[in-house]
């Protein structure tokens, strides 16, 4: 089967690296799989070239809705199997052209569509009819969450049959960890970021945007001067990020984007995350991996994580006094919560595995 995979940017996110999994899993099961860029942000094109992806990088779109970009994709894309596409911009190009295909009585490939959030929804008041628009012209909407299927089926009225739902699959790890693993990965931060590596260190790992609301984890951490926090992850919204750059003490880093996500999430005491929007959380869903205790805000992508089993914390949005009483408590009884991020684990390889996720696409391309 040939394969493309189309998004609008390639930075450093979850769902980047959603396609970076999705790609190089089908890849090894033997199909052809391309992914194909079209605009400016393209910081992880190089990676993906090295680990043995195949990246398409055409001349960036025109500002607004360029149309030069239709007859581009239809040169580049339509002699596919299947073309898969990734959040709503790539719909807005590939669901015209599909609907041409088919008024014409060409040969096309299966379009897929994978919407992995929902914030453009909340951000931009045309988002909404935008999906009422091109949503129906792919043959499978897929969203990582039951919230996301569920504003399918109830807000843009598509019919079930369209609609599935695949949660978020992750690389887990495969290696014993111990606590002298553990102790050597927060030696190693402690080390690399001038960090006492007697003190908790709190990870939150997610791009820089207000959505994910590190803000609240700088200002609420600020009450407790005992604890250090890093705020790892590429900068999405500049103006935000610098704001949040202000706010740096001692005892609270932002250390920019970085790529040794399982030794970072290794050796934190606790990950936490304030966001007030997620799909099926990939930042989550990684430190879970390797045990490490999570506290994360009660939006529904967090408390799907729940639902086979509480392994996790969580904390109402915006709500200081219970996130800090919670952190209070998992630091201090550090043991009892390590025991639940062990059973977390089990449960990202049970239910949350890049293989389980890939198998469950390649059902919806062959159905």
């Amino acid at each position: 089967m040939r394969i493309i995979h189309v998004a609008q940017f390639l930075g450093i996110g979850g769902l980047e690296k959603i396609i970076y999994h999705l790609a190089h899993e089908q890849q090894n099961r033997g199909h052809s799989v391309q992914i194909y860029i079209y605009d400016h942000e393209r910081t992880w094109v190089d990676y993906f070239i090295k680990s043995g992806l195949q990246v398409i990088t055409p001349v960036l779109k025109k500002d607004g809705y360029d149309l030069s970009l239709l007859k581009r994709m239809n040169e580049d894309l339509f002699l596919a199997d299947i073309i898969h596409g990734h959040d709503l911009n790539p719909l807005m190009y590939l669901g015209p052209l599909t609907l041409w295909k088919r008024l014409t009585f060409q040969k096309r490939p299966k379009l897929i569509h994978t919407t992995h959030g929902l914030d453009h929804i909340e951000n931009y008041p045309r988002g909404k009819l935008y999906q009422h628009i091109f949503s129906r012209l792919a043959d499978k909407i897929i969203g990582v969450s039951e919230k996301i299927g569920k504003f399918y089926l109830e807000d843009i009225k598509l019919s079930p049959n369209k609609i599935v739902v695949i949660p978020n699959g992750i690389q887990t790890y495969k290696k014993t960890i111990d606590h002298k693993l553990r102790y050597n990965q927060k030696l190693w931060i402690a080390k690399r970021h001038g960090l006492d590596i007697h003190r908790p260190i709190i990870l939150s790992l997610s791009r820089i945007v207000p959505l994910k609301d590190q803000g609240f984890l700088i200002t609420a951490l600020k009450q407790r001067p005992q604890y250090q926090l890093i705020i790892a992850g590429p900068a999405s919204d500049q103006n935000y990020y610098d704001q949040l750059k202000t706010l740096e003490d001692e005892n609270i880093l932002l250390i920019g984007p970085q790529d040794q996500v399982s030794e970072y999430n290794m050796g934190a005491d606790l990950y936490v995350s304030a966001s007030t929007h997620e799909g099926i959380p990939v930042a989550v869903l990684e430190a879970m991996a390797v045990e490490t205790p999570c506290l994360v805000s009660e939006i529904p992508g967090h408390l799907t994580l729940l639902t086979n089993g509480s392994y996790i914390e969580t904390f109402p949005i915006g709500k200081a006094e219970i996130f800090l009483e919670k952190l209070d408590l998992i630091l201090n009884a550090s043991e009892k919560f390590h025991q639940n991020a062990i059973l977390a684990r089990k449960q990202v390889e049970q239910y949350y595995s890049v293989n389980k996720m890939v198998d469950e696409y390649l059902q919806v391309y062959e159905s």
